[in-house]
């Protein structure tokens, strides 16, 4: 089977996700379709199994334009034409939109699989009027062709409640066997709390600040995040380290070392970050947003909050607290490796793969004779 992955946003959690799925589906030949960002990593295809061949898709971007977006459209389907996919399988948004409408105008509808990874209705920094427009889109879009399959249970609730149909299967990550951390019982003992990714309007830095300053007369407290981005002036805490982008062995080592795994994000799908915490045994302090709301069982594995005193009470009680750490760390894991595994996830998609394709061949005859 060939499966054709398309990708606008290629950084962060959607460059991960798909590299690992092309990783953990092997028997697949994968195509990958993708813009470019400017925190797009220079070394990106070295994340990808030898076999899968990358086409940069030229002039795609985020943002809305007319004349770039009937440009990107057309690029997208002339590659659509040339490598004809089994499974077109779009990720975010912007691939999303304009490749459910290529697929509508090529007659390969029913091969088509979308995975928002946050979709863009959700956004929290665009005006109301913004987020109707994308709400429309999404509808629009869903007319012409394609399944909605989101990242977890909440994200395709955001879409049936705005009557788009949609189903969902977990995001999963590869989970390591890591050496457990040895409690210390002292007073003075230190506390990191960490957040991984891009420092950006999603990721809310200046709520993350805001809370590390209320532990400036802690000094036993840490903040660290882990990542970088165009809001990096907004972590002002002096309690407060980015440490700019780093390799992900190096994030490995940074959230084996914390302690808290804290997210302030505005709006997400699933994201890998907070997986990745998970593994590394960390109780979880996440604002209540799409995405988060299927990452903790509060009081089991951690905590979500709406406002920034919530955040700060858990902090201080996780901190005081090493045995609730260890307890609510440890159900973190398992809880990971009940919901949230890779092999969950990659046999979920095969599923609907073979689904898509047994559809695709069902009306293929219908479709030529359409086109013809």
């Amino acid at each position: 089977m060939k499966v054709i992955h398309v990708a606008e946003s290629f950084a962060a959690g959607v460059l991960h996700f798909v590299a690992q799925l092309t990783h953990v589906m092997p028997e697949h030949e994968h195509i990958v379709i993708h813009g470019k960002r400017p925190d797009t990593p220079k070394n990106y295809a070295d994340l990808f199994p030898s076999g899968v061949k990358l086409l940069h898709w030229q002039g795609v971007a985020r943002d809305i334009s007319p004349f770039g977006d009937l440009l990107a459209l057309y690029r997208l389907m002339c590659l659509l034409k040339q490598y004809d996919g089994d499974i077109i399988h779009l990720h975010s948004s912007k691939a999303g939109f304009l490749g459910r409408i290529s697929a509508k105008l090529l007659w390969q509808s029913e091969r088509v699989i979308y995975t928002p990874h946050g979709v863009a209705f959700l956004r929290q920094d665009v005006p109301s009027i913004k987020q109707s427009l994308f709400i429309w889109l999404e509808k629009l879009a869903s007319l012409c062709s394609g399944q909605v399959v989101a990242c977890s249970a909440s994200e395709a609730q955001s879409f049936r409640a705005h009557g788009i149909p949609a189903d969902y299967i977990n995001n999963g990550i590869t989970c390591a066997r890591i050496p457990e951390k040895i409690p210390t019982q002292q007073d003075n003992a230190t506390c990191t709390v960490a957040l991984v990714g891009r420092v950006s309007n999603q990721k809310n830095p200046a709520r993350f600040n805001a809370i590390a300053q209320a532990f400036v007369d802690q000094p036993q407290v840490h903040f660290v995040w882990i990542g970088d981005g165009e809001l990096r002036h907004q972590l002002t805490s002096p309690n407060l380290h980015c440490t700019g982008w780093v390799s992900p062995t190096e994030v490995a080592e940074h959230l084996q070392q914390a302690d808290i795994y804290l997210s302030t994000s505005a709006w997400e799908g699933l994201p890998l970050s907070a997986l990745q915490a998970m593994c590394h045994r960390l109780p979880l302090v996440l604002s209540e947003c799409t995405g988060h709301l299927d990452m903790v069982q509060p009081g089991r594995n951690g905590y979500l909050f709406q406002h920034n005193d919530t955040a700060i009470l858990a902090i201080k009680t996780l901190a005081g607290d090493v045995a609730l750490r260890e307890r609510l760390g440890r159900a973190s894991r398992e809880l990971l490796e009940q919901q949230f595994n890779i092999q969950q996830m990659a046999d979920n998609y095969r599923q609907w793969y073979l689904h898509n394709q047994r559809a695709s061949v069902t009306l293929g005859g219908h479709a030529k004779l359409k086109s013809s």
